[in-house]
């Protein structure tokens, strides 16, 4: 049974041209209904001009261009029908309520790109990065998002499960045909090229944290410290504007600010809370605990310490108070006053004032949280599905080694060889469950 065509706006609104289009087996008869004139030897892949009129009363509702892809020469596989008319966002609604009303459906988010994958037009590795390229929130991420929509993350993939399923194939071998002398010398080649296969994906799995995760989502930074240290100032002196008010009186900051900035083609969100002191109000608790709760979640802390200070108890205490998973770097602001104490070995001296120390800052904490991104040659991986399937197929590669290593039953290890393969097939797609599709695709915009 055909699935229902449908129909959906392709393009923003509000622009000078706005596309809607059409998939599905009877997107001709549909387009056929609302558009005129209708060529009399259809062309596939030539655009026409004609109009879109209301099916009930023959209102003409624009004046637009309109094309014919035939399947399997389109991006969904089937026929695709697209109209570009004018980006009005009446005008747009208006041509989807004549689609519908002569038998399109109203297409869910992303199930244009859901029947592309279905077909077999692009694996789900493509299928995620065009979700990844439309949310791309800077260049190195739109760079890295066409890597993987040329396919190469895809091709990667295959290749390894491809290597995976051979030594399967060696496992297996030695099952239907044992041989006590060959055995241990094919064990010793099998396990050399195992350990291989697990390092890569190991690797490849690790680029999120190390800098895929980054380009995915950007990166929290909170600014945590005593009232007074420079938190504000050095928000401000970071994003290179005056987002953050700052003043000498301690408590200008009650909760906390969020700025947003750009670090070597890298989105970084600074969050400025509220400083610690012991004489603090019952507002300033509140802050606090609002301010608590916003930076659980960052991804570093930056405890700011005034230089002419140093590190005293308070620092210590909100050190120690850091939840587990948060790692902190502490910064040693007004290096350029007198009286600044020496800068501990493993703090970053700046000057919020001045800017000293800015880009040294800024270049430690990327290296720590994005440390892949600056490899340009790099594939990365930017999706968490992604990245927690590369660790499960890592874990079963590990205990099928270690099984083989130390003498178990090769059974378990073929096991384990099988359990691998799949991990890796549902990255690219070559098994997976409707369930998996539902989740990925929910995430789409509707018309992509």
């Amino acid at each position: 049974m055909a699935s229902p065509t449908i129909c959906a706006i392709a393009s923003g609104i509000g622009g000078g041209i706005g596309i809607i289009r059409i998939s599905g087996s009877q997107a001709i008869a549909i387009a056929q209904r609302i558009l005129s004139p209708w060529p009399v030897e259809l062309e596939s892949h030539r655009l026409y001009y004609g109009q879109v009129t209301a099916p009930d009363s023959s209102e003409v509702i624009d004046q637009v261009l309109f094309v014919l892809m035939r399947g399997p020469r389109s991006y969904t596989g089937e026929d695709v029908v697209e109209i570009h008319g004018h980006g009005g966002a009446v005008t747009l609604r208006r041509i989807i309520e004549a689609c519908l009303s002569v038998g399109a459906r109203s297409a869910q988010p992303g199930e244009f790109t859901r029947r592309a994958f279905l077909a077999g037009k692009l694996d789900l590795t493509r299928a995620e990065a065009v979700a990844s390229l439309l949310g791309a929130q800077s260049v190195q991420a739109a760079r890295q998002a066409q890597r993987q929509l040329s396919g190469e993350l895809g091709a990667t993939l295959k290749e390894k499960r491809r290597q995976v399923t051979t030594l399967l194939g060696e496992v297996e071998g030695l099952l239907d045909f044992p041989d006590l002398d060959e055995d241990a010398v094919i064990l010793g080649r099998i396990l050399a090229k195992l350990s291989d296969a697990k390092n890569q994906l190991a690797s490849l799995g690790l680029s999120f944290r190390a800098g895929g995760k980054a380009l995915s989502s950007g990166l929290e930074l909170a600014l945590l410290g005593r009232t007074n240290a420079g938190k504000s100032s050095l928000v401000n002196a970071l994003s290179g504007s005056e987002r953050v008010l700052v003043d000498a009186t301690p408590g200008t900051t009650r909760d906390f600010v969020e700025v947003t900035s750009e670090w070597d083609g890298i989105p970084v969100t600074l969050i400025d809370t509220a400083g610690e002191r012991s004489d603090k109000s019952e507002l300033e608790e509140q802050g606090l605990r609002l301010g608590q709760r916003r930076y659980s979640g960052a991804d570093l802390a930056l405890i700011v310490v005034d230089g002419k200070r140093g590190l005293g108890p308070d620092e210590e205490s909100l050190i120690s108070s850091l939840p587990e998973h948060l790692p902190h770097l502490v910064v040693w602001n007004k290096t350029d006053q007198v009286g600044c104490l020496p800068v501990p070995s493993d703090a970053v001296g700046v000057s919020a004032l001045n800017g000293w120390g800015l880009s040294s800052l800024r270049k430690r904490v990327l290296d720590q949280l994005a440390g892949s991104v600056a490899a340009q040659d790099e594939l990365v991986v930017t999706s968490a599905r992604q990245a927690e399937g590369l660790r499960l197929a890592t874990e079963a590669l590990t205990r099928a080694e270690q099984v083989i290593a130390h003498g178990g039953a090769v059974e378990m290890a073929a096991s384990e060889l099988r359990i691998a393969s799949a991990r890796i097939g549902e990255l690219t797609g070559e098994e997976v469950t409707d369930a998996v599709l539902d989740a990925i695709f929910s995430r789409f915009c509707v018309g992509k």
